[in-house]
């Protein structure tokens, strides 16, 4: 192994068990910054692990050859729940523990080699033949919950966030944006090591290691900067109160007028009351209004609130809040108003800088400042 890559592994374990450290001692460390320290600590004695054997002689750590080498049949749940208590932040039950199970086979699987001797395993490390069928079946396990456990992450994701625009107004759609990024780099960096066994393809393994140092380690780092980094409040809770029909955004657009329970003048009747609510009370203004508090505010059910929205007036709810707050801004922009851009932000119903300004981007295809300027100009 060429000396920079050593340095690399033995700086990338360090940092490991440090950001453990970071992302689990301290009461300001939420659920998903505990899960991703564990991860962090998994993957930095990973990195360590391989150090072990490096120059090919015994010496006193040769004892810990193959208590590492499992280590990343953990990575695929690991990921699932990080993703799912960032952005949910709901307790920890005692049934999620069978995540473990992928990780623990491998090692029930080994349990002879584990406790061999420090020889015996040196010989087994640097034999040419590929080893006793327990490690292949542990390496097709740790390759196996990988891609599974992605799949899962893939949905779940998917599913917050189509149930974020359906039922909240006020979440930072860069949030999933960033969760996507790290879901497909992590595929990225399976999909090498799973062709990467020949040695014609070994640099691909070099590069996956390397970006799932950078890549975790970033994250964990941003994670420990800001523990809520991911976290749509509420979504929870809307998820378990309001499962909202995924069916009429897969319909072709000319069927979706004829779709649903309500008749064409009845979606028209509520579309009208909901935009004179809005307009007349200003209910885009509570940056905490979501579709169960609108729908009760109107006095129609979610449900066919969702439907009037999504079929009649072709937008989810997201976008049929973050509309009137855009146009707010917009006409007092327009106008020429001197309060501070943050200010009416705040007061059209946004809760946080970031939020707004994705949003408004989202929206507008400009930033608030630069919508400001080419307002001025003209």
């Amino acid at each position: 192994m060429p000396i920079l890559l050593q340095h690399l592994f033995a700086i990338g374990g360090f940092q490991g068990i440090l950001l453990f450290c970071l992302l689990s001692i301290g009461s300001q460390n939420t659920k998903a910054n505990r899960i991703l320290g564990v991860w962090c600590l998994f993957l930095g004695l990973f990195f360590l692990g391989i150090l072990v054997h490096v120059q090919n002689e015994l010496n006193v750590f040769s004892i810990l050859i193959g208590w590492n080498i499992y280590l990343p049949a953990s990575y695929g749940a690991l990921l699932y729940l990080y993703c799912r208590q960032a952005i949910t932040d709901r307790p920890l039950v005692w049934k999620d523990a069978l995540h473990l199970l992928p990780v623990l086979s491998c090692y029930l699987l080994n349990v002879d080699i584990l406790f061999a001797s420090a020889e015996t395993k040196f010989n087994w490390t640097t034999a040419a033949s590929d080893g006793p069928i327990s490690l292949s079946l542990a390496q097709i396990i740790t390759y196996v919950q990988a891609f599974v456990y992605l799949g899962f992450s893939f949905y779940m994701v998917r599913r917050y966030q189509q149930q974020a625009k359906q039922n909240l107004s006020d979440f930072n759609p860069e949030i999933f944006r960033w969760i996507w990024v790290l879901l497909i780099l992590t595929l990225s960096v399976w999909s090498f090591k799973s062709v990467s066994s020949s040695e014609t393809l070994y640099f691909l393994s070099i590069t996956s290691d390397i970006i799932i140092i950078f890549l975790i380690y970033g994250v964990a780092l941003a994670q420990w900067r800001n523990p809520r980094l991911f976290t749509i409040n509420k979504i929870e809770a809307i998820v378990t109160l309001q499962n909202v029909s995924k069916e009429t955004e897969s319909k072709p657009e000319q069927d979706k007028h004829n779709s649903g329970a309500l008749d064409v003048s009845t979606r028209d009747c509520i579309l009208k009351d909901v935009k004179q609510y809005m307009e007349n009370e200003h209910a885009y203004k509570d940056n905490q209004l979501n579709l169960i508090s609108l729908s009760e505010l109107v006095g129609v059910s979610t449900h066919h609130l969702s439907e009037v929205l999504n079929q009649h007036e072709g937008k989810n709810f997201y976008q049929f809040v973050n509309d009137y707050r855009v146009n707010y801004v917009c006409e007092h922009l327009i106008k020429g108003s001197k309060p501070k851009i943050i200010e009416l932000a705040l007061d059209a119903g946004f809760s946080s800088k970031s939020t707004f300004n994705a949003v408004f981007k989202q929206f507008t295809g400009l930033s608030p400042t630069q919508y400001r300027q080419k307002v001025q100009n003209t």
